[in-house]
């Protein structure tokens, strides 16, 4: 099926180089790279070159690539590189360069039990244990060794839920079963200190020995991340406001253990066996609309899928019963369309009482929290390829804030808005003057008795929409939240590590034409 698979990563250097029909000349890497040099703007992810078909994703500046004679599905070609970035980065801990050219003897191990002659075989991380018995080598950090004095103060101080060194573990350290390899020099001192100190009556740490050391952490991580899609009008009425989110996990967890996980009891979730219920219920709800529903605490989410290893989906009360594999993976994806709240409200305001000048007023304000705060936000104002100049003022915190103008980008004429720190509650406001060319706005005029209105008009279309970036820790902009997770059958509980991220898709807001 596929003849050959390698890695290749921004310079045209060969990572990983596997050929398994080898019926394809060897320097099918470098056909593939001087290829996509030559036609950056119009390359497609898979295509033909002398009767060789190309097959590629690319991820952190690398390029994963298949090549095959054959007649191939591209679906199944890109679902399986995608698969194999995900099972190298489960067993290195990080889909680096670094970390493949560090593993790379266990990574070979790996496409070996991936597919046989070409044809796709075990892809999954569980199933892979059994056959590798190669451990990872883990990329040494300074920043991962240790961490600065002010960290651990408010680690101590404060209980976050997310843990530094999070994802840089590999879920597999080498297989000690049946596979006839010996036990480590520290597994056998470890258990021979375990002996003594049980010999000697001296207590013991159940939690630190139970969760550290070379045979791996019983944790799990839980990211529960949401993007918004939202669109202003120009009056400031919200127009589309819709939420794609998802529950991404990575289990580090011993034994294959069956977990319940919780969510809030206010979200109805759509499914195939209640959808026409629901669906009747907002049909009766629309009619009887004199009916006051201020105390309406109920949220319907319209679409949801989960994973494999969740196939009987929700139980009573949102709970979601699941058998999680090792490595990452997506329980649970979901979309609300009918969301009613946006973490920032946007307000603009167009005018124009000078001659070839146009004043521009955008105000911002987190409808949040004052506990807090963003990542980051950046703000993008497009404005005429007429502009000769451009001047702008800050309202508030100046400090941590920053206004660029550049000029001829592949979007035209930008501004450029970034706020480093906007706690819940603030509101900053950016005052834009947008100076024009008086020569290029006259010439478009048709009417001489009216040439400012036909400049106005005419520029005016130009000046927006505007554009919002931004990244929220620990915010969940639909209120849904994860109330517990449990171990079934069992009274030892995994160590939990939960996360909440809210990021924009498209957050636009249009301007007064």
């Amino acid at each position: 099926m596929f003849s050959q698979f390698f890695i290749l990563n921004n310079k045209g250097e060969t990572i990983i180089f596997k050929d398994y029909r080898f019926d394809i000349s060897k320097d099918s890497n470098e056909i593939f790279f001087k290829h996509v040099q030559s036609m950056k703007s119009e390359i497609t992810p898979a295509f033909n070159i002398d009767g060789i078909n190309y097959l590629y994703i690319k991820k952190r500046e690398m390029y994963f690539v298949f090549t095959t004679r054959l007649l191939v599905s591209p679906s199944l070609g890109f679902e399986l590189l995608n698969r194999a970035s995900k099972i190298i980065q489960d067993y290195t801990a990080s889909l680096t360069e670094e970390a493949i050219r560090l593993n790379f003897i266990l990574i070979y191990e790996l496409l070996d039990e991936l597919m046989d002659y070409g044809v796709p075989q075990s892809t999954g991380t569980e199933t892979l244990k059994a056959f590798v018995f190669t451990p990872p080598k883990q990329i040494k950090s300074k920043t991962l060794e240790s961490d600065s004095i002010i960290d651990n103060f408010l680690k101590a101080t404060n209980k976050i839920s997310v843990p530094p060194k999070q994802g840089v573990k590999p879920i597999h350290s080498g297989s000690n079963s049946s596979g006839g390899s010996s036990l480590s020099t520290a597994t056998v001192s470890k258990v021979v200190n375990n002996i003594v100190d049980s010999i000697s009556g001296a207590s013991t740490n159940l939690h630190s020995s139970s969760t550290s050391g070379e045979d791996g952490e019983n944790e799990i991580y839980i990211d529960l991340c949401e993007r918004l899609t939202v669109l202003y009008s120009s009056n400031g009425t919200i127009l589309r406001n819709e939420i794609t989110g998802k529950i991404q996990m990575k289990s580090y967890l011993r034994g294959n253990p069956v977990l319940s996980l919780g969510l809030s009891s206010e979200f109805t979730f759509k499914t195939i066996a209640n959808r026409d219920e629901l669906n009747e219920n907002d049909n009766d709800n629309q009619q009887s609309s004199s009916i006051p529903t201020s105390n309406k605490t109920s949220f319907t989410v319209d679409d949801c899928s989960f994973h494999e290893c969740a196939g009987s989906g929700f139980q009573a009360n949102n709970v979601i019963n699941f058998k999680p594999p090792q490595g990452d993976f997506t329980l649970l994806k979901y979309r609300i369309s009918n969301n009613s709240y946006t973490p920032f409200l946007v307000k603009t305001n167009l005018e124009s009482t000078v001659r070839n000048r146009f004043d521009l007023v955008v105000t911002i304000r987190s409808n949040f929290s004052n506990k807090v705060v963003p990542n980051f936000i950046f703000v993008s104002i497009p404005v005429p390829k007429s502009t000769k100049s451009l001047t702008h003022s800050l309202d508030y915190g100046s400090q941590n804030q920053k206004v660029e103008y550049k000029q001829s980008t592949q979007a035209g004429n930008l501004v450029f808005w970034s706020i480093k720190k906007l706690r819940g509650g603030m509101e900053t406001i950016l005052r834009i003057q947008i100076h024009v060319d008086g020569a290029s706005s006259s010439s478009s005029t048709t009417t001489p008795n009216q040439p400012q209105i036909d400049m106005s008009s005419t520029l005016r279309k130009e000046i927006g929409p505007i554009g919002l970036e931004f990244s929220i820790p620990q915010f969940s902009c639909s209120t849904l939240q994860i109330k517990f997770l449990k171990m079934l059958g069992s009274n030892i509980s995994p160590i939990r590590w939960i996360r909440y991220i809210t990021d924009s898709k498209s957050f636009v807001s249009r301007i007064n034409n």
